[in-house]
Formats: structure tokens, sequence, C-alpha cells
């Protein structure tokens, strides 16, 4: 089960809760306000437009539907997966992490699957709330050390594939995944929180018909689809400043990764 992988807090699911009822509360005053001289036109439109936002995403948590939106399929895409981590350009990292300018990459193999995963409440609104499709690390994930060969534990992930706005033209979709990462890693500086990461990236879905650039490369997957073959890294760092992640979470840019055709250990 994927959802018991990390800690799930339903605090900002609550914050938000309460803070969609007030605005809903407020319409019932603010509406009929409009048809006098104490109408306040900006808060009306407020507390409309925020209860609709607060109403979507709480939806979205609680799996309204009951699955996993109608998608662009990767169903067993297999591909290299690397992870190069260090500092980026626009981080709020701590200034100590990773300043030396080392890197940590971490290659591994995964496959993309269509299986449903339920996340269990509140889901990830970063892969569109509760219900998204499974993601399987193959075989084991490793990076030189100082002292050799180190062993990272992965466990399995997520993915989703997302509408963009105006991307309709060229069939593009976001493509967001995590994976767990129970026990995190560390190379110099470079130090791979323990917990969840996200990756960010664009999939294809009539890859023939798109144009891209000399120093755009792709990974071909089923069907004529395509998937960027590179893209972000990030981690979730929402706390008390943010509520805990209730009107969208803070990430923090962990580096960079990489896709390509699998290796596999027989060869």
């Amino acid at each position: 089960n994927i959802a018991m992988n990390r800690k799930i807090s339903p605090f900002a699911s609550v914050v938000l809760a309460v803070a969609g009822g007030g605005s809903f509360v407020d319409l019932f005053t603010d509406v009929p306000a409009l048809f006098t001289s104490d109408a306040d036109y900006f808060g009306t439109l407020y507390d409309l437009l925020f209860f609709g936002f607060a109403a979507n995403i709480l939806l979205q948590q609680f799996g309204a539907g009951g699955s996993a939106p109608k998608m662009t399929s990767l169903e067993g895409l297999e591909c290299r997966l690397s992870l190069n981590i260090g500092r980026e350009s626009g981080t709020w990292m701590d200034k100590e992490w990773a300043a030396s300018g080392a890197r940590l990459l971490l290659p591994l193999n995964v496959r993309f699957s269509d299986e449903e995963v339920n996340l269990g409440f509140p889901g990830e609104d970063a892969l569109g709330g509760r219900f998204c499709r499974r993601l399987d690390v193959l075989g084991p994930a490793q990076f030189v050390g100082a002292g050799g060969e180190v062993n990272v534990s992965v466990l399995g992930g997520g993915w989703a594939a997302l509408p963009i706005a105006g991307g309709e033209a060229n069939a593009e979709s976001k493509l967001r995944f995590f994976l767990d990462f129970p026990d995190g890693a560390i190379r110099n500086d470079v130090q791979l929180p323990a917990g969840r990461v996200f990756f960010s990236g664009i999939i294809f879905d009539n890859f023939a018909a798109v144009k891209l650039g000399p120093d755009k490369k792709t990974l071909e997957g089923p069907g004529g689809v395509a998937v960027l073959a590179d893209g972000g890294l990030s981690i979730k760092n929402n706390g008390p400043i943010n509520l805990y992640g209730a009107f969208g979470d803070r990430n923090l840019i962990l580096g960079r990764y990489s896709l390509n055709v699998a290796v596999l250990a027989d060869g």
C-alpha cells in the first residue's frame, strides 16, 4: 500500500475545509447585500472563488468519482531514471546544502503501469488527488560514494498525466510522478532527505505531430506516446508558515532527472 509509505496528515485539509466553509457562510450575507447600498462586489467575488477552489481540492482529496480520471497510457514503459541531485538556481534549500557544488547521481530502472493506485486521504495534490497510476522500481538503486557503491532504499510510487492549459494543440500533458526514499541518502554535503521525491515532466500524446528544438530529447512510449527525457526534482517543505500546505504545497528544488532506455541487470 503506497499510502502507508509515508505519514499522511489531514491537518491541511481541515484548515482548507474551515476556511472554505467560512467563505460559504459569508455568501449568505454577501449575495443579498448585492441588491443594497452595502454591496461588496470584491468580497463576494472572493468568497465565491475561494469556496469553489476549496471545494474542488477537497473533492479531489476525497476521491470524488471513485477512480483516477482517464489519462494517457504509459503501460509497460520501462526506462532508466537518473536522478541528478544538487544545488540548482532558485532553490530554497538551506545555504549549506550542496554548497560545495557536489552532485549525487542515482540511476535506477522503473516501469510505468496503468494499474490504479488509491493513495488514501488526502492523496497528492501534485498528482491530481487521491487516485493515480502505479510506478514500480526494478532492481536496486546504487550510487558511487567515497567508500564505493552505496545502496539506496527506494519504494514504489505513482504517476499521473494532467492537462496543460493551451497544450491541446500539441497533445501535451504534464507528467507528474513520485518515488519514496524511506532512508534518504548522503554524498558529501548533498543529502537526499528521507521521504517522497516528486518528478515533473511532459508527455506528448502524439509525438509524430510535435516539433521540438534540437536540444530537446524524448523517450518513446507505447502507442506513439513519448515523454520528455528530462525534468525537475522537488520535495515538499510544508510547515506552519504555509499552514502545512492548506492552500498549496511549498516545494524545494532538489535537482533534475533524465530518462533513457532501461539498463537491465541481465544485459
